[in-house]
């Protein structure tokens, strides 16, 4: 269990944060930092000053248990290492406040199966979208913070994104949560059992051609529907948006009712084909998940 992690390193690391004058020190270097991420670093006098600590042993004790981890001094100055600057965002996004502010509300998008109005739920960092017939159609981890002036419809719209993005980063072979590589991936028909989000989709989703990964790191697994790898491909992109459709936005999948899909398993792929009005987009994907080939067709030239 967790691969090539040294426990015992992370334990040491982290205990080095257990103390609220080291997070003073942190959050005051945090200070420096520009725009331009050009940081300037403060003094001793002023970083002592900063956190307001009279006791030069006390702090020179504490400022110690930092360096080389989370701090770092050169020329006279302190600076936060890449992790302290890490521990700060976190400290910030409120990971490690205790209890967070839950929000839920309704958003204004419909489930696609029988459209009914969708709720939000933003709970210990998960947002939950559900139908009151379905249950949950989508979910995504969000930052702590983030229900802070925002309502349940920006959070569902920042969420998809996220989902993309996590999309994304795994068809780089990039794990969104520990920057590992993937297996080889595995593409199968799955055929939806009751209940299972996918029946809300609009289109026959009786055969769902589903492409699995699992992170040789951290072991977190991904099994996703291949058609959300193809939207995510230069062709599917122009095609949806030569039909006015903005891949990255909702609309897609819980607002447009214009478009159809349809995915089928190959020796070492799969075929993804999407129809809007009178044009199909067949896009074909290697073993990789990458675009191997892609047709556009006039359904009114076939007939």
């Amino acid at each position: 269990m967790g691969g090539d992690v040294d426990s015992e390193v992370v334990a040491e690391n982290l205990s080095a944060l257990a103390n609220p004058l080291r997070i003073r020190i942190l959050l005051a270097l945090a200070e420096t930092r520009q725009p331009s991420w050009e940081h300037r670093g403060m003094s001793y006098s002023d970083l002592r000053s900063a956190v307001d600590v009279e006791d030069g042993g006390r702090f020179n004790y504490h400022i110690n248990e930092l360096r080389d981890r989370f701090v770092r001094r050169e020329e006279g100055q302190y600076w936060l290492t890449t992790a302290g600057s890490r521990v700060v965002d976190e400290i910030h996004a409120r990971t490690f406040s205790g209890s967070h502010e839950a929000v839920s509300g309704p958003v204004e998008w419909t489930c696609p199966a029988d459209e009914e109005q969708l709720n939000a739920t933003l709970e210990d960092g998960v947002i939950t979208v559900a139908c009151p017939n379905h249950g949950v159609l989508f979910d995504m981890m969000l930052s702590f913070n983030s229900p802070q002036g925002r309502d349940p419809d920006e959070l569902f719209a920042w969420a998809n994104r996220r989902a993309l993005w996590y999309l994304e980063s795994v068809s780089w072979d990039v794990c969104p949560h520990c920057a590992g590589r993937f297996g080889e991936a595995t593409i199968a028909t799955h055929s939806p059992e009751p209940n299972d989000r996918l029946e809300t989709l609009r289109w026959d989703a009786s055969t769902m051609v589903m492409a699995g990964m699992r992170c040789r790191r951290c072991g977190v697994s991904f099994r996703i529907p291949a058609f959300h790898y193809a939207l995510t491909r230069p062709p599917t992109i122009a095609f949806l948006h030569d039909h006015g459709i903005d891949y990255r936005t909702l609309e897609l999948e819980y607002g447009s009712t214009s478009w159809d899909c349809e995915s089928e398993p190959l020796e070492d792929g799969v075929l993804v084909r999407f129809v809007i009005d009178d044009e199909r987009l067949e896009i074909e994907l290697d073993g990789a998940l990458e675009t191997r080939t892609y047709r556009r067709t006039s359904l009114l030239e076939e007939h």
